[in-house]
């Protein structure tokens, strides 16, 4: 894929945009101002921005990851996330479920469940359906390492394969420091032999590698050569932000003051936002007046989503039930 300018500068705009939304998402939850449980990890932006930019609006994408930026790039607007947080009325879901559970097919996100791998049987289903009603359409399923534990994972990838249907599996792994006991886990796409399943490792901190080795996957996907996994893993974990308590791990005093940045060069090649500036840098294709503009750029984004936000009403206790059940005829 060929990228002009325009589009390499808006890949950044919203890996700035999704950074500086988790960080005043994440003020929020230490405000005790949330009213349904919060995860994010900064740092996890390359794999959220560059497997939501790569699909048509035709095709599914579903993640169990706080992935901020693939709402973003499916027409998810940023007060939008704020009021389903914030439990307003004026949210997608009328203030009822929070980011975690959010979808909108209309949009091609499906909504997910509270177990990590469920929906990759799930979007193995809409894919087979896509494939049966010969749709041109493939299902993207965005999942930590740990849903490979689980069977729905293993089942939903074996009947893809059996089946060919059009999926494309996305793994993050986090560095072992960020399990219990700091565990190794052997490389997935080696075990993906076992199914006769391509896999194709990812530096899942490489914005550009994402968007290519995600392209090549949906290729083969809408070509009917079947599903795909890849492997995604992550350089550090140092930015890391959990789910509820866990918020956030502590970040350097030049990152506070601009989560966008670090003064820590060795800390570059793990942060995917300071990464793809470099590369941009390094291409004549990103002066610090540019990158200073679209930084300010994503400070008013974020400014106005959370004015409008907390200026939305709650919702109404009387409409507790509406939009609950399907009426019967």
């Amino acid at each position: 894929m060929s990228l002009g300018k325009r589009q390499l500068h808006e890949l950044l705009f919203y890996m700035i945009l999704t950074r500086k939304l988790e960080e005043s998402l994440a003020r929020l939850h230490r405000e005790k101002r949330l009213t349904s449980p919060l995860g994010l990890h900064s740092g996890l932006e390359a794999v959220s921005v560059g497997a939501a930019f790569v699909p048509t609006p035709r095709d599914l994408l579903a993640s169990s990851l706080p992935t901020t930026g693939a709402f973003l790039l499916r027409g998810v607007k940023p007060v939008e996330i704020v009021l389903e947080l914030l439990g307003k009325g004026a949210a997608p879901s009328g203030g009822r479920s929070g980011i975690r559970d959010f979808g909108d097919l209309g949009r091609g996100i499906v909504a997910t469940t509270g177990h990590a791998a469920t929906h990759v049987s799930v979007m193995t289903g809409m894919a087979f359906s896509a494939r049966v009603q010969r749709q041109d359409r493939v299902a993207v399923a965005l999942v930590s390492e740990e849903a490979v534990a689980t069977g729905d994972f293993h089942e939903g990838l074996n009947f893809a394969c059996v089946r060919k249907a059009p999926l494309v599996v996305v793994v993050v792994r986090f560095p072992s420091a960020a399990r219990p006991g700091g565990a190794e886990v052997s490389q997935l796409y080696e075990r993906a032999r076992g199914y006769g399943l391509t896999a194709l490792p990812v530096d899942g901190s490489d914005l550009l590698q994402v968007i290519q080795v995600v392209e090549t996957a949906l290729e083969r996907a809408k070509a009917g050569e079947g599903p795909t996994l890849v492997e995604a893993p992550l350089r550090s974990s140092t930015r890391y932000i959990g789910s509820d308590d866990a918020m956030p791990a502590p970040f350097d005093e030049a990152a506070r003051l601009d989560p966008t940045r670090s003064e820590n060069e060795t800390d570059v090649d793990a942060n995917p936002i300071r990464r793809f500036e470099r590369f941009l840098s390094n291409q004549d294709c990103l002066s610090e007046v540019e990158r200073a503009a679209l930084s300010a750029r994503a400070d008013d984004v974020v400014s106005d989503a959370l004015r409008a936000a907390d200026a939305a009403i709650s919702p109404d206790a009387r409409g507790l039930e509406e939009r609950l059940f399907e009426p019967v005829s």
